[in-house]
């Protein structure tokens, strides 16, 4: 998975810097990024650097299968009723969530989460009621 510099790109250049393979390559005033370079910065960084230093909100995006950039910043920017534009997004990602196939994973993830709390809620109960004097549980 690459990243792409798009139209909306202000050639301020703080990514050349940023890319630690070299990967973005300078034509006359744009500027593109050489996918046979571009590794995502893994090795180097836990994000894509060019798209951590791009200061627009898509001025460098991923091409990732399946991914669409959905740009939170500017509909909000633009939005005379706040929470109302924040909401619609907020519902937006929320049913992306929903249609993931990782939705199961996740759902395990918080049934174990919400055991784990169950159990140390009964623990602490347990060891409220305890003699002082008595050992805590092992």
């Amino acid at each position: 998975m690459t990243y792409a510099i798009t139209e909306n790109c202000i050639s301020c250049q703080r990514c050349l810097p940023a890319c630690p393979t070299n990967a973005i390559e300078a034509k006359g005033s744009t500027f593109q990024i050489n996918a046979a370079l571009c590794n995502n910065c893994r090795g180097f960084h836990s994000v894509p650097q060019c798209w951590a230093a791009c200061p627009t909100n898509d001025g460098c995006v991923s091409l990732s299968a399946g991914t669409n950039v959905f740009t939170l910043g500017s509909a909000l920017e633009t939005s005379k009723d706040y929470w109302k534009t924040w909401f619609s997004a907020y519902s937006h990602q929320v049913a992306r969530l929903k249609e993931s196939s990782n939705s199961d994973y996740w759902q395990d993830w918080f049934d174990a989460y919400s055991q784990n709390l169950q159990h140390l809620k009964t623990q602490a109960q347990q060891n409220k009621t305890a003699p002082k004097n008595a050992p805590l549980m092992p």
